[in-house]
């Protein structure tokens, strides 16, 4: 939520709150500071068990591959490290935020929505990031996985970049509620 001081532009605070079922997905990518510090892919069994919670074992398999392939690869781009939350939070940091609306936003790379995440997390290439992107995308789609892809202006004003207003995104109403188990 994007709350502005009544009178002024400036906004007060930015708050992004995960959906159960999306926090083991960011866990791998929180995970990665501990991966570079003590290379134990053992690390990462939390958040492939977190998600077999949510889809099958195959497709938790498959996230957390594709989603440390991706980790990767934004590691060798030009910005800066990203703000992660601590490992197992359902509060998120915008480049969290910023980082599941691209993956999320992979079915059209061309997209606005698509370019403004991507730039915003300085990646260099959608080319190369995309198909990336698009394989986690299809193994969340096979699960009970839910991120609500916000609209451009959500976007933009979750990221400060546009109109400052107070937005409130929401999950939409999705096959994981009937499979929440956290």
């Amino acid at each position: 939520m994007l709350d502005v001081c009544p009178g002024s532009n400036a906004p007060r605070a930015v708050a992004v709150l995960l959906h159960p079922s999306i926090v083991p997905v960011i866990d791998v990518f929180r995970s990665l500071d501990l991966l570079e510090d003590q290379y134990d892919l053992a690390l990462l069994d939390g958040p492939e068990q977190g998600l077999t919670a949510y889809t099958g074992p195959e497709a938790a398999k498959g996230i957390v591959s594709d989603a440390l392939l991706l980790a990767f690869a934004l590691t060798r781009q030009p910005g800066g490290p990203f703000a992660y939350r601590p490992v197992g939070s359902r509060h998120g940091s915008l480049d969290e935020f910023c980082l599941l609306t691209l993956i999320a936003s992979s079915r059209n790379l061309g997209s606005d929505l698509a370019v403004e995440a991507a730039s915003l997390l300085d990646v260099a290439s959608l080319d190369v990031m995309g198909p990336l992107t698009g394989e986690i995308l299809r193994h969340m789609d096979a699960g009970d996985l839910v991120f609500a892809l916000p609209s451009l202006p959500e976007f933009r004003a979750m990221m400060g970049t546009g109109s400052s207003e107070e937005v409130l995104v929401e999950a939409a109403p999705g096959k994981a509620e009937r499979n929440l188990r956290h």
